[in-house]
């Protein structure tokens, strides 16, 4: 025999009150902060990690600049020194200037050199800040 449970009546317990208790409550609070201090704690804990790998992903920027800017210092050097020999720039002076070395009597020695006595200079230092007034002659007077 067969039967057939789809046609059966429908049974609900009406006379059940439905009510909150206080119990449960707690225990569902206790249980959802518990959730959200754990919650908290990875969200801490991965917030935490990505900071030490960007930090990591930074210094490993800052030692390729590092690097790039030590190969351009010892770059640079050597164009310096390679720059400073002496044949070098007499073959500049010579060849893309046109300058011929200077003859022996266009030497200006130590001691010929651009040499000015104490009152000119002074002259010279006061000709900028005022001018100079005639002087009256006493016979004037």
């Amino acid at each position: 025999m067969m039967t057939d449970w789809s046609a059966g009546a429908e049974t609900r317990n009406y006379r059940i009150p439905h009510r909150t208790d206080a119990r449960n409550l707690a225990d569902l609070l206790v249980s959802m902060l518990c959730v959200l201090v754990i919650a908290a704690a990875l969200v801490g804990y991965l917030w935490a990690q990505s900071q030490i790998v960007s930090a990591g992903y930074r210094i490993q920027q800052l030692k390729e600049t590092e690097d790039t800017l030590i190969r351009l210092r010892n770059n640079l050097v050597l164009e310096e020194e390679t720059l400073k020999q002496p044949k070098r720039i007499d073959d500049i002076a010579r060849n893309l200037l046109e300058m011929e070395p200077l003859q022996p009597n266009q030497l200006i020695t130590g001691s010929r050199a651009f040499t000015v006595s104490r009152p000119a200079a002074l002259a010279l230092v006061d000709a900028d800040r005022t001018r100079v007034q005639p002087r009256k002659s006493s016979a004037s007077n």
